[in-house]
C-alpha cells in the first residue's frame, strides 16, 4: 500500500443508513434516515471513500431477487444522490449457510464479518484498509473493520440495541457506540481532529 491509498468507510445499509424493514423487498419501503445525508457529507470532508456494504440474506431465504436487492440499492443512491450524498460504491452478499434457495446455501467469504467485499473494493478502488471504519447496527458489522486492522462503530439504530446487549457474550466491542450515522461521523471527525 502507499501513501496515495484513500481511506475508506464501510457503510452498513439496513438499519444503518436506512430504516431497517425485515426484508426490504420493495424500492416504495426504502425510508433513508434523514441523517444519513449530512452524515455522508462530513465523512466525505474527511476525505472518505463511502462503500455500502449489506449482508442480503433475505435472496438466500427467497424473500427477494438479487435483481430486487440492485433495484433498491439503485435507488437509494439515487435518492442520496440528490442530496449530494452518493456512496461510492454498494457491495452486498446474497449468501446464507442455512439458505432455503440451495444455490445460495454456501459459507462465503463476502457475507460480513468476512471481508470478501471489502476485497472487491480493494480491487476497484484505491483504498487503505487498515485505516478503514466500519458503521453499522450489528456486530458483524464491528467485526468486519477490526479484522482488518481499522474500527468498527455499532449504531443503536436497527438492530444494534439488541446487538449491544450479545456483545460481552460475543466477545466483540466497538470502538465507539454511536445512536445514529451522524453520530458516528462526528465522532470519526473529532478523533481525526486530535
Amino acid at each position: 500500500m502507499t501513501d496515495d491509498n484513500q481511506k475508506v468507510i464501510l457503510l452498513d445499509r439496513d438499519g444503518t443508513l436506512i430504516e431497517e424493514k425485515d426484508f426490504l423487498t420493495d424500492v416504495d419501503d426504502i425510508e433513508i434516515f434523514p441523517h444519513s445525508s449530512e452524515a455522508i457529507g462530513i465523512l466525505r470532508k474527511l476525505g472518505y471513500v463511502i462503500v455500502v456494504v449489506s449482508n442480503q440474506s433475505g435472496v438466500a431465504r427467497g424473500y427477494l431477487t438479487e435483481q430486487q436487492v440492485i433495484e433498491i440499492n439503485e435507488e437509494i443512491f439515487r435518492r442520496l444522490e440528490k442530496q449530494d450524498a452518493r456512496p461510492d460504491l454498494f457491495f452486498y452478499c446474497p449468501h446464507h449457510p442455512e439458505a432455503t434457495v440451495a444455490e445460495y446455501r454456501v459459507e462465503c467469504d463476502c457475507r460480513k464479518p468476512a471481508p470478501g467485499m471489502v476485497r472487491m473494493a480493494e480491487k476497484l478502488l484505491n483504498i487503505d484498509i487498515r485505516t478503514c471504519f466500519s458503521i453499522g447496527d450489528k456486530l458483524s458489522d464491528v467485526q468486519l473493520c477490526q479484522n482488518l486492522g481499522g474500527k468498527g462503530i455499532l449504531v443503536l439504530t436497527g438492530y444494534g440495541k439488541s446487538e449491544l446487549e450479545k456483545s460481552e457474550s460475543a466477545g466483540t466491542w466497538p470502538d465507539y457506540i454511536a445512536d445514529n450515522l451522524l453520530d458516528a461521523a462526528h465522532w470519526i471527525q473529532k478523533i481525526l481532529e486530535h
